[in-house]
């Protein structure tokens, strides 16, 4: 269950479509990248996703079909 504490409101800046019905989202966020660990969890509108890359102002979270057909 997620405990931490809402830092930032994101938005989705891209959505990569990989195998099956799995996806990446790129989420756009003000939060400082720098302090975000790969492998982190973040809660993302209530489901906790695992931060997997990282870009200038993005976090990257692969998101499964199964993810997608539950939330």
């Amino acid at each position: 269950m997620f405990t931490g504490i809402v830092s930032d409101v994101g938005s989705i800046a891209e959505v990569i479509r990989r195998e099956g019905d799995d996806l990446r989202f790129h989420i756009r966020t003000s939060y400082e990248i720098a302090g975000i660990a790969l492998g982190a969890s973040i809660c993302c509108s209530g489901v906790c996703l695992t931060a997997v890359a990282f870009g200038p102002d993005w976090f990257a979270v692969d998101v499964s079909g199964e993810t997608l057909s539950k939330t």
